[in-house]
């Protein structure tokens, strides 16, 4: 009985020493996880469609890529509208738009939806994307393509130029001002130098 005693013992002691190995592991990594999450400044909130790859979103900055991704997301959903997808469009945009962008582009939509409905036409909006500029002197972005208006008649387009104010806040580009006009040439600095009165 003792042998056996003996030997009870002992695997418990061998098992004890596993178990005493296996929590300080698991301290150590709950410590180390806890620290990078304290630190942590990367993290993936919103992907748009169109998002590169290895796109870096932080608290207060996306790189360049993700930027465009967004803005031509934002551009998409202003511009590519009919009555069946008005209301989305308007749900889509408010996760972007800051209150002062969203509240002005918000009845622009219900207006070409109730002009659309009076007129008894099934027509849409929409925009194809041509390029697209950033101004680090303005710090403004520019989305360049081509307005579309479809009715039961005939397709018409015409180049268009959506410029947007926008910051980064909270793992998020905010949209703080829209304008948009139609041709094929960016108020940017240079454009704005050369029509100086």
């Amino acid at each position: 009985e003792f042998s056996v005693r003996n030997q009870s013992i002992t695997e418990l002691k061998s098992k004890n020493k596993v178990l005493v190995w296996v929590a300080a592991g698991l301290t150590i990594t709950i410590v180390f996880l806890g620290i990078k999450l304290l630190f942590q400044s990367e993290i993936i909130v919103i992907q748009t469609p169109g998002m590169p790859n290895n796109s870096v979103i932080e608290k207060s900055h996306f790189d360049k890529g993700a930027q465009m991704a967004t803005l031509i997301a934002v551009t998409n959903a202003i511009s590519h509208i009919n009555p069946a997808n008005a209301e989305y469009q308007k749900v889509f945009l408010r996760t972007f738009l800051s209150p002062n962008a969203y509240t002005p582009i918000a009845k622009e939509i219900d207006l070409k939806i109730e002009k659309a409905k009076a007129e008894r036409e099934l027509g849409s909006y929409y925009f194809v994307f041509n390029r697209y500029e950033y101004d680090q002197q303005l710090d403004r972005h520019f989305v360049m393509g081509e307005l579309h208006t479809v009715n039961a008649a005939r397709d018409t387009h015409e180049p268009y130029v959506y410029e947007y104010a926008a910051h980064i806040e909270n793992y998020r580009l905010w949209v703080d001002k829209i304008i948009s006009y139609p041709g094929d040439r960016a108020h940017n600095t240079a454009w704005l130098e050369a029509n100086k009165k």
